[in-house]
């Protein structure tokens, strides 16, 4: 019965997993339209590059588009498609699904959501760190929901889960450059310059709000051994575990040391409670790790 509620609890958060993946993606649309767009800047990653393609086939091949629609979330689409196999078959189907999701909504985001004719926030510096604050805690929101908006953030995942030091910020700024290289030869420098800046502060509020390099060791003290193979089957983490018994009460106790990464420890704190309200939990936050720790991104 326990552990039926237990596993009720992780399908309710699962499905609000969902709903904030998607509501992350809204949330970069939304600030891209709105804020960027207006200002005439350009994006990172592989929104800046479906905006090039949008941008070519509007002032080369002189495709009639309104300019309160925003074209480039249909390429941003067709650009996913082939990330979306790789996410499938490389990272988890949870993952997949969720990043579908996410793209598609951001995508028809971007398509229906109509530009201003004029600017929201007209000075180009306070619109650079205002969406890039936006747009990072919206990408952050995704990533910790277990989903993406497509693009460097797949890779960025991939790449992570291959090489521990990876930075999903970092990537997304290493595929920006090629963005602004394309911007320097079409535009303005202050447009190239102001669209770095947007860039860099989306990807340090990325790398804030994601968790993602941050390990932490959880040792719990409970009487209830039923703990560590809860742990392991809704967390999929190793237990190591001992018994003991306390100094002052002599009384058998279990303990158990596992390791997770930051944003799981919630998850942890949660699962051990609807166990054992009584149980005792140590956390110890910024672990340097070397040996076989899977990231669950």
């Amino acid at each position: 019965m326990q552990k039926t509620r237990i596993l009720r609890k992780e399908k309710m958060q699962m499905l609000s997993g969902y709903f904030f993946s998607v509501l992350g993606g809204i949330i970069c649309a939304t600030n891209l339209n709105t804020i960027i767009i207006p200002l005439k800047l350009f994006n990172g990653g592989f929104v800046g590059i479906s905006q090039i393609m949008s941008d070519f086939l509007i002032h080369v091949l002189h495709v009639n588009i309104p300019p309160t629609f925003n074209f480039s979330g249909f390429f941003l689409l067709l650009l996913n498609v082939p990330l979306m196999l790789l996410a499938y078959r490389e990272i988890s189907r949870v993952f997949f699904i969720k990043s579908v999701l996410t793209v598609a909504c951001q995508s028809v985001a971007m398509m229906i959501i109509p530009v201003p004719s004029s600017p929201i926030i007209s000075d180009y510096l306070t619109a650079c760190i205002i969406g890039g604050l936006i747009a990072g805690s919206g990408i952050g929101l995704m990533l910790r929901s277990g989903g993406s908006g497509g693009g460097t953030d797949i890779i960025g995942v991939y790449c992570s889960k291959k090489f521990p030091d990876m930075s999903v910020g970092k990537l997304s700024i290493s595929v920006s450059s090629l963005v602004f290289f394309y911007c320097l030869f079409r535009y303005e420098v202050e447009i190239v310059v102001y669209s770095i800046i947007f860039a860099a502060v989306t990807s340090l509020v990325v790398d804030r709000a994601h968790y993602q390099n941050i390990k932490s060791s959880a040792m719990i003290f409970t009487k209830h051994p039923e703990v560590a193979d809860t742990i392991v089957q809704l967390l999929q983490r190793g237990v190591t575990c001992w018994q003991g018994y306390g100094a002052y009460t002599h009384e058998s106790s279990y303990i158990f040391m596992t390791v997770v990464s930051k944003f799981e420890i919630n998850r942890i704190k949660k699962i051990v409670h609807d166990i054992d309200p009584q149980a005792f939990i140590i956390i110890n936050d910024r672990l340097d790790i070397s040996g076989n720790f899977i990231k669950r991104l």
